[in-house]
């Protein structure tokens, strides 16, 4: 019989290895490595090919679109996770978007609403898109992992990198509840 999954100890982990990794895949394939002993080896070993590192170009460059029509004061960037819909086959798609805030405080218990929402803050990724079909296909406690914090650590990862020469502090949040800073102001 499994053991059950300490959601909260892996979603610490996933968060700590956001902050830290050089790369964005070399940081995938960290958390991947370390959720393969709570989550199943035959649940993340599928997502361990993933390579973040391909998206970044793109997604940086819509980022920065978005973000130079943000107005001045806006000194933290939000990535929020969503659920997301399905596409006409019925497979998942991650819901990823951006907004922005003034006056981040890590220190509170709830994230404050943000003070910016660009109309075009919505963002695609094919590697969370994966992670999301993967989360369908998964049963137990492992499709609570994998919804949760593996689809956060990529999405931290995805984020970080794609914001990096940016003056903002970067937030992964979930539009529920859960957030972390990623990268304080540089």
């Amino acid at each position: 019989m499994a053991l059950p999954i300490d959601h909260d100890a892996l979603f610490d982990d996933v968060v700590a290895v956001a902050r830290k990794a050089h790369a964005a895949t070399a940081g995938w394939r960290a958390i991947c490595v370390r959720a393969r002993r709570t989550v199943g080896k035959e649940v993340v070993q599928p997502l361990s090919e993933l390579d973040l590192g391909e998206e970044i170009p793109a997604l940086a460059e819509r980022v920065r679109g978005i973000v130079q029509n943000a107005p001045t004061e806006i000194d933290t960037l939000i990535f929020g996770l969503f659920d997301g819909i399905e596409d006409e086959d019925g497979a998942g798609l991650a819901g990823y978007h951006l907004t922005g805030a003034t006056g981040f405080d890590p220190s509170l218990r709830w994230l404050k609403p943000s003070s910016w929402s660009p109309r075009d803050g919505f963002l695609q990724s094919p590697s969370l898109d994966a992670i999301a079909r993967a989360g369908q296909r998964t049963r137990g406690e492992a499709k609570a992992a994998v919804n949760h914090a593996l689809r956060f650590g990529a999405a931290a990862l995805l984020s970080r990198f794609a914001t990096q020469g940016l003056p903002h502090r970067i937030v992964g949040t979930f539009d529920d509840g859960d957030f972390a800073e990623i990268r304080p102001v540089p």
